[in-house]
């Protein structure tokens, strides 16, 4: 494509951390771009401060706003990276000031609902606030400043706010004169006042950075700009809604490929996760995928080449582009090179990797208001390091979990697939999709049930559990399921539960039961009193097991799964939590139905014969070139994590249906060409070995 921005070809980004004022003294310019470039880096983040501990004012550039100007490296560095054909963007810190420096400015900074100003932020740290003028004055400046060197663009660390924040004066004005109220001091997700404090934050930020992009572009209007947003997880924590900023930035990212602690409690395909969701939010941007090449929080030790290439590849294998940090004196480590032997794949394919899109027909919704307004478990991040709970009630019903379930029980199926939110959820995006599965989305809008509605009656098919559509966007219960109609039943008495020994049975035979391996299954441990209208029952939950060791109960009246035809569409309706049922036990007839009901309402894309479940496989398209792309790849470890090796997975069996194949198939990792088997409306390979890694090249008709 003539003329296409640099940032829309595949990008290998660096930020080899150079966080101290001693170390950007000993540094020669030179040797570090030239080492970027041995690792098949073309693109960076670049350090512009000193931030041990947080910001202090000491910079790497002249700037207005500098305590302290140690070397100007900025204009050393920035012409050997450009020889070298290396992007610069400078990595700026906007969310985070050393506790010495904060004491200098307390009017910049986040305070609690008791006026406590927070001073813990990553254990020792101040958070500025972005409505606060002075320190908006300060942060612009320094933008300013930068767009005076030849950078390529900022990117921006931060802003946020913390969880518990931010109560400040200039908060507590500016709220006070958009909504007329004064702050709510109570974490109160039922209290109107509190809603509007989640969306004055989302929005407080956004704000920030659309000046700041102004400010950039300004001086600099060709380069980037982008920030580090939100990934697959909840987003009130620290307020940064991905929809409000796409308009203010050239690419989205967020740290999918940060691993913290126990890596056995993470998902395999975190990278993934991230890239499907952040590939719809940015609606044909770039996406990166920040991979921390540290085992988190041991900032100095490194994690295995395993799991660094399995990072990268998940992040390739759905759309995205790396970025690649750890601090500069560790690069001749085995994890960094790992990095390098990636980067280099990606430049050397890269007329295969770029201008792609997914071409899954099912999709999965991940409902931001159900994970702000219901009830969804926070992962561990920098800014949550102890995770948070939308409401500290126990209840039936985690909906991050139930979206965890749902993910796996499709990747262990080879089932290829998109995540959509809520913005995303209209008829001509939905039209290109057999099957929407909604699990446990619960805060549904009037006005998404009605295109939820309007797509099954048009044909589509939806998968939906438990309390899906019985709350309004804001959490608040409804009297019945906004889409009854949809799924043939209504709410009867509510959720009952737990159910930590109990059963459902098959009572009626479909294909959504085929090679499960019995009638009598383990129940979620919750379930929802339904009353069934125009849906048909093929599957009920017993009546409660009294104790351990005793007959089981017979069946009672409570339907566990039901199928109800909608106009031209069908929707199936499990009356339970199983996909986060799934998520914490892994029962092995839960993600066959999972998996049978899902075939069952969409065309079959690709097909793998020999391969274990732990074998993800994505399917994309450059549409110019009429090439497919089947990636894979292999998680076969060695039960544990961090994974030292993987198990190679010998003579897959790959079917592509659909299409038809011409010319040849080829495999980039191996680097061999591959017979085809060409059928009427499909064809098959086999691929002899893969390793971590498999990208399929395949030549179309059409």
């Amino acid at each position: 494509m003539v003329g296409k921005p640099w940032w829309h070809r595949p990008l290998t980004i660096a930020d080899l951390e150079i966080m101290g004022a001693d170390e950007v003294l000993r540094i020669n310019p030179a040797e570090l771009a030239e080492k970027k470039k041995r690792m098949g880096f073309n693109a960076e983040h670049l350090t512009c401060s000193d931030i041990y501990g947080g910001e202090k004012g000491i910079f790497y550039f002249k700037t207005k706003i500098a305590k302290r100007v140690p070397r100007d490296f900025f204009s050393e560095y920035i012409p050997e990276a450009h020889k070298r054909g290396i992007k610069v963007l400078a990595y700026y810190n906007v969310h985070w000031i050393h506790v010495d420096f904060g004491r200098e400015h307390p009017e910049w900074l986040q305070v609690d609902s008791k006026g406590r100003i927070i001073d813990d932020l990553y254990g020792s740290g101040n958070a500025p606030c972005v409505n606060s003028p002075s320190w908006r004055r300060f942060s612009l400046q320094g933008i300013r400043d930068l767009a005076s060197y030849d950078i390529d663009g900022i990117f921006l660390d931060g802003p946020i706010f913390t969880p518990e924040a931010c109560y400040c004066k200039s908060c507590q004005e500016k709220f006070r004169q958009r909504y007329g109220l004064e702050l709510p001091r109570e974490k109160n997700w039922k209290d109107p006042a509190w809603r509007k404090f989640i969306e004055f934050r989302y929005d407080s930020i956004a704000e920030y950075l659309r000046d700041a992009a102004e400010t950039l572009k300004e001086i600099r209007p060709r380069t980037v700009i982008y920030m580090n947003c939100t990934g697959l997880w909840p987003s009130w924590p620290a307020a940064r809604d991905n929809r409000r900023l796409m308009s203010y930035q050239d690419i989205l990212g967020a740290e999918g490929g940060f691993l913290y602690y126990d890596l056995r409690t993470i998902p395999l395909w975190k990278p993934g996760m991230t890239a499907k969701i952040l590939e719809t939010q940015a609606e044909g941007k770039p996406t990166v995928i920040f991979i921390s090449g540290a085992h988190h929080c041991w900032g100095e030790y490194l994690l295995t080449p395993v799991e660094t290439k399995l990072l990268y590849a998940d992040s390739i294998a759905n759309g995205a582009n790396p970025w690649y940090g750890i601090p500069h004196h560790l690069t001749d480590k085995p994890g960094a090179l790992a990095a390098g032997e990636m980067n280099h794949f990606i430049l050397n394919n890269a007329e295969f990797l770029e201008d792609t899109v997914s071409l899954a027909y099912v999709a999965v919704f991940w409902s931001s208001r159900t994970a702000d307004f219901y009830r969804a478990s926070i992962p561990t991040t920098d800014f949550t390091p102890h995770g948070e709970r939308a409401e500290k009630r126990a209840a039936a019903g985690n909906f991050y979990a139930s979206f965890l379930g749902c993910y796996e029980a499709l990747v262990r199926s080879h089932i290829p697939f998109d995540i959509l939110d809520e913005e995303a959820l209209k008829p001509n995006i939905l039209s290109r999709y057999d099957l929407i599965i909604a699990p446990n989305c619960a805060c549904i809008s009037e006005d998404k049930a009605g295109v939820l509605s309007g797509y099954v009656r048009e044909g589509g098919n939806l998968i939906v559990s438990f309390e899906t559509s019985r709350y309004d966007e804001y959490g608040d219960l409804l009297d019945d399921f906004r889409l009854s109609e949809v799924f043939g039943v209504s709410v009867n008495q509510g959720t009952f539960g737990p159910m930590g020994m109990d059963y459902m049975s098959i009572v009626n035979r479909h294909p959504v039961f085929e090679g499960v391996s019995a009638d009598m299954l383990p129940s979620p441990i919750y379930g929802i009193e339904v009353s069934p209208g125009t849906a048909r029952t093929i599957a009920m939950y017993h009546e409660k097991m009294p104790s351990r060791y005793v007959k089981v109960p017979p069946i009672s009246k409570n339907p566990s799964i039901t199928i109800n035809t909608y106009g031209k569409g069908r929707c199936l309706y499990i009356a339970g939590n199983l996909f986060e049922h799934y998520h914490k036990y892994h029962c092995p007839d839960h993600r066959r139905i999972i998996a049978n009901s899902a075939r069952w309402m969409s065309k079959p894309l690709v097909t793998l014969s020999n391969a274990p479940q732990s074998v993800e496989v994505t399917v994309r398209r450059q549409l110019e070139k009429n090439r497919i792309l089947i990636h894979l790849v292999n998680f076969t470890g060695e039960m544990t994590r961090p994974m030292e090796s993987v198990v190679p997975i010998k003579d897959v069996e790959v079917t592509v249906h659909g299409f038809r194949i011409c010319e040849r198939a080829k495999a980039l990792r191996l680097g061999k060409d591959l017979e085809i088997k060409p059928n009427e409306d499909s064809a098959s390979f086999i691929i002899p070995m893969i390793k971590e890694y498999e990208v399929i090249v395949l030549k179309t008709a059409e």
